[in-house]
């Protein structure tokens, strides 16, 4: 809409619909909650990076900068309003935190250790905001349409190593399986079957939307069904696997909305 000095403001436009509105609601929802934890836990949260700076005051200021980002970006993903800029903004600061201080760490330690695991689940994050960034109502130039192409490509790798440690550390999980739950041995290897079909499902572009979709809801359900149960059982930290598990279904039913538009374009 247009105010009487001619300049346009932002609409509310909505959550939107199916995969649309469900990415942006649990992104966005994930988002703050990235901002929250920042302060409550005294340091940058997002994917568990090492914290920085070393002093500890200097990285209370760092994560609560960064936690005006992450809100603002939450904000902007649930309401649509700024939601380019501001979603651009997030994508980089989680993508540049990544490269700086998970990725070196990750390359120099061993294969398939947690440091491999939260490298690539901070490219999954960053591809959230992108994604919803990339949604708004503004035209793309080449370089972002090529960031949006290569987006579940980009997320596969996560889903991908996941499903293998399921299986490597089989021991490991079967303790995140809620005792309520009978048979944790099995649903630990059914996860990891599911988790590697999601990776093989978003490099296959006919099955892609459907894998996403599945993904998205598999992951959605163990927000309450584990990440929960966790946080009785084990204490606080374990909020940051509730508010993990929310941001990457929202990521999952954003490109599952992002193939939907290619195909029909």
């Amino acid at each position: 809409m247009s105010s009487a000095d001619g300049v346009v403001a932002p609409a509310w436009t909505g959550l939107g619909r199916g995969p649309e509105g469900l990415g942006r609601l649990f992104l966005g929802l994930g988002l703050i909650g990235f901002g929250v934890e920042n302060v409550l836990f005294g340091s940058y949260v997002v994917a568990r990076a090492t914290p920085w700076p070393a002093d500890p005051a200097y990285a209370f200021l760092f994560a609560c900068v960064t936690a005006a980002l992450l809100v603002a970006a939450g904000l902007a993903v649930l309401t649509g309003w700024w939601v380019r800029e501001l979603g651009l903004e997030a994508a980089f600061l989680i993508a540049a935190y990544s490269l700086a201080l998970h990725w070196p760490k990750t390359i120099a330690g061993p294969p398939f250790s947690g440091d491999w695991t939260n490298a690539f689940k901070a490219i999954t994050f960053a591809v959230g905001p992108l994604l919803a960034a990339l949604a708004a109502p503004q035209p793309v130039n080449r370089f972002l349409a090529g960031l949006r192409a290569i987006a579940p490509h980009a997320c596969a790798p996560f889903f991908l190593l996941a499903g293998i440690q399921h299986i490597l550390f089989v021991g490991f999980v079967e303790t995140l399986v809620p005792p309520f739950i009978p048979g944790a041995r099995f649903w630990t290897y059914f996860a990891a079957a599911a988790l590697l079909a999601a990776g093989f499902g978003l490099l296959t572009p006919p099955v892609r939307r459907l894998a996403a979709i599945l993904t998205g809801w598999m992951v959605f359900s163990w927000v309450w069904l584990v990440h929960l149960t966790l946080v009785f059982t084990r204490g606080r930290e374990e909020w940051k696997g509730v508010v993990e598990a929310l941001a990457i279904s929202g990521v999952c039913f954003l490109i599952a909305a992002a193939t939907e538009r290619t195909e029909r374009a």
